[in-house]
């Protein structure tokens, strides 16, 4: 019987692409941690100062330290803590979203 002159069949990722699908790479990345895919969204906040976006971040996504403006104390790398920043910059989404601070939870909540 004659041999097929074909290559042999590869093995495929799952998807018949070369390399891991959105998915695959998408679980492996976040290290199990899924809190970013349920509150991807920040939250409003009002007070006599306007209106503010804050944005959770949790332990395993915070990879750099901080200075948070509350008490001006670091926030090292690994700890929880609030991403905010005005809804209603006098100049736009633009630089409201520059102009984002970190603040520890407990000095936002007492600001």
């Amino acid at each position: 019987m004659a041999r097929s002159r074909r290559n042999p069949r590869r093995t495929q990722s799952g998807h018949g692409k070369a390399g891991p699908s959105k998915w695959q790479r998408f679980s492996g990345s976040s290290g199990g941690d899924i809190s970013r895919a349920l509150d991807p969204a920040p939250r409003i906040e009002r007070d006599e100062l306007g209106e503010w976006y804050v944005r959770y971040v949790p332990a395993s996504g915070a990879r750099k330290p901080y200075t948070c403006p509350g008490c001006g104390r670091g926030i090292p790398v690994g700890t929880a803590h609030y991403v905010v920043w005005k809804n209603d910059h006098l100049f736009g989404d633009q630089r409201a979203i520059e102009d984002r601070r970190h603040w520890h939870a407990r000095c936002w909540e007492i600001r």
